[in-house]
C-alpha cells in the first residue's frame, strides 16, 4: 500500500511538471503493475482468510451441535442409570423382603412343628387321664389347650382343689415343668349362673381365684413361676350353650394354655416411629 501511495504521488508530480521522459513512464507504468499485482495477492489473501473464518465458524457450530447432542444422550444416560438404580433398589428391598417372609415362615414352621410335637407328648403322658374322662388335650388357634371340667377339680362355689383334683394337677404339672422354656396361662371358666358374695361378687372373682389356685400347684409341682400366669373369663367365653345343664358344665372349667411362642408374633407387628 506505501509503494502504490508513494507511486502514485510520484506520478501525479511527474504530470504536474509537464515533463515525462520515457524511462520514467516505463518505470511508474511497471511499479502500477506491480502495485496491482500486490492488491490482487493482498485481496487473494483476504479472500483466503475470510473462507478459512467462515470454515472455522462452520467448524465451531458443528462442534456445538455435537457437544449439544452428546450433553442430550449424558441427560438421557443419566436418566437411564437413575431408573436402573431405583429398579435395583426396589428389587433389592423386594428380595430382602422375601427372604424376611421366608425366615418368618420357617420360624413358624418350626414353631408348629415343635407344638406338634409337645402336644404328642401331653397326649401320651396324659393318655389314662384323657381315657378316664378327666380332661381333654386339644389344639385350639394355635394353641395347646388342657381342660379340665371344674367338677374334676373343685366342689361348687370353692376354690380349694379337692383331692382327686390335687393328684390330676400333679400329673399335669410333671409334664408341664419339662418344657421350661415355654410359658402357660392357667385360665378360669364358668356357667352364667350368677354369684354374689363378699368374697366372690362375680364370676370372674370366682373363675380367677381358681385359676390361682391351680397356678400355685403347678408352681409347688415344679413349673417355674415366670413361666406361667392366671387369667379369670367368669362366664363370657362359653364353649357351650348355658341353656343346658350339660352345657353350662361344659362352661365351667379350668383350661391350662400353652401360650405360642411370643417372639415370632412380635416379629409380625409394625414398628412404631419415634
Amino acid at each position: 500500500m506505501r509503494v502504490a501511495l508513494f507511486t502514485t504521488l510520484t506520478l501525479a508530480a511527474l504530470l504536474s511538471t509537464g515533463c515525462v521522459t520515457k524511462g520514467t513512464h516505463e518505470f511508474t507504468l511497471q511499479e502500477l503493475a506491480e502495485t496491482k499485482s500486490s492488491l490482487g495477492d493482498a485481496e487473494k489473501t483476504i479472500s483466503q482468510q475470510q473462507g478459512m473464518i467462515e470454515d472455522n465458524s462452520a467448524e465451531i457450530r458443528r462442534t456445538k451441535e455435537e457437544l449439544a447432542e452428546l450433553q442430550r444422550q449424558k441427560a438421557l444416560l443419566e436418566d437411564g442409570y437413575a431408573e436402573a438404580q431405583y429398579r435395583l433398589d426396589d428389587s433389592t428391598d423386594r428380595l430382602n423382603e422375601s427372604k424376611s417372609q421366608l425366615e418368618k415362615m420357617r420360624q413358624i414352621e418350626e414353631e408348629t412343628k415343635k407344638r406338634n410335637e409337645i402336644y404328642a407328648r401331653f397326649v401320651s403322658e396324659l393318655q389314662k387321664m384323657i381315657d378316664g374322662g378327666q380332661l381333654t388335650v386339644s389344639i385350639e388357634q394355635g394353641r395347646i389347650v388342657i381342660n379340665l371340667p371344674n367338677n374334676v377339680l373343685f366342689a361348687s362355689g370353692h376354690t380349694s382343689v379337692n383331692a382327686a383334683g390335687q393328684g390330676a394337677l400333679k400329673q399335669i404339672g410333671s409334664v408341664l415343668k419339662e418344657f421350661s422354656d415355654r410359658r402357660f396361662q392357667i385360665e378360669g371358666h364358668t356357667d352364667n349362673v350368677p354369684i354374689k358374695s363378699t368374697r366372690f361378687p362375680s364370676n370372674w372373682e370366682l373363675s380367677t381365684a381358681r385359676a390361682l389356685s391351680v397356678v400355685h400347684l403347678m408352681v409347688a409341682e415344679g413349673v417355674r413361676p415366670e413361666n406361667v400366669s392366671a387369667a379369670g373369663f367368669g362366664e363370657f367365653q362359653p364353649r357351650a350353650d348355658n341353656e343346658t345343664k350339660e352345657g353350662q358344665a361344659l362352661n365351667r372349667r379350668i383350661e391350662i394354655i400353652m401360650l405360642p411362642d411370643l417372639d415370632i408374633l412380635s416379629n409380625e407387628l409394625p414398628k412404631v416411629a419415634q
